[in-house]
């Protein structure tokens, strides 16, 4: 029986990709070409995380913080390199963060994670090939369609979830959160370049709502130091980039 291997979303293919999680390659590759200034960023956001969780004691809950923010900002600085090893890296900063989050009851930020669990993480596990290598898009009628029913359906899911079911203590800022990172999830996986204006707004009112609940004493300043090192590399995403330059060599020969 001749396997499916060309084909990204077949058996084959797909333990091809796990398999290759536990190779040295994955990680070289994974790791390697990115750019100088995306390493130089990495390198100082690791750096401010570690220090903003050692400033407030190590227990338990700073480690989680710090373990899921350094894991986090690495994953995010990967898809911008458009690295698939993000998968990998977005599922352990997910666990890490939804702890966190559970712990500061803001709930929306825990499907959020969960959502990034299932929809980025997972998918680039196991069809991590498929999405690297496909297209990097500019915005179109399609993306804003999906963006639009994205942003729709993933706020009234959120709003209900942390006024009906659950009671937060940031019950607007939560869910609102959690929708506009949601949102940019799908943009990501459609592999829209739009989406880093998404990942933006989202870092913008992450850096409030983790802001606020470090003032409330929910938890520490881990988080927040890590959403505002997100907004730094969203500005490489945006414009120094990989999905910069393809969006812009598509531009320049349409």
């Amino acid at each position: 029986m001749i396997e499916d291997t060309q084909n990204p979303y077949s058996w084959p293919a797909i333990r091809h990709n796990i398999r290759q999680v536990f190779t040295w390659q994955y990680y070289k590759e994974g790791f390697s070409g990115w750019d100088t200034h995306t390493y130089v960023w990495w390198l100082i956001g690791l750096v401010i995380i570690v220090a903003t969780g050692l400033m407030h004691g190590i227990n338990s809950l700073t480690m989680m913080s710090m373990l899921g923010g350094a894991i986090g900002f690495t994953c995010t600085l990967a898809i911008t390199s458009n690295k698939k090893i993000n998968g990998l890296l977005g599922f352990v900063s997910a666990i890490f963060i939804s702890i966190v989050a559970l712990n500061a009851k803001n709930y929306a930020e825990i499907v959020m994670q969960m959502t990034y669990l299932i929809t980025l993480d997972l998918n680039f596990m196991l069809f991590g090939d498929a999405w690297q290598n496909r297209k990097i898009r500019a915005m179109d009628k399609r993306g804003w369609f999906l963006m639009g029913i994205a942003f729709v359906i993933a706020f009234t899911a959120m709003y209900i979830m942390d006024n009906m079911i659950f009671i937060s203590p940031r019950h607007i800022l939560d869910p609102l959160t959690a929708t506009i990172g949601i949102t940019g999830a799908v943009l990501t996986v459609a592999k829209y370049k739009s989406q880093y204006w998404m990942w933006t707004l989202s870092g913008l009112i992450s850096v409030f709502l983790w802001g606020k609940t470090a003032l409330a004493g929910d938890t520490n300043w881990v988080l927040f130091a890590t959403y505002i090192l997100y907004l730094g590399n969203d500005v490489i995403g945006l414009f120094f980039s990989p999905w910069a330059r393809e969006v812009k060599k598509q531009k320049q020969n349409f």
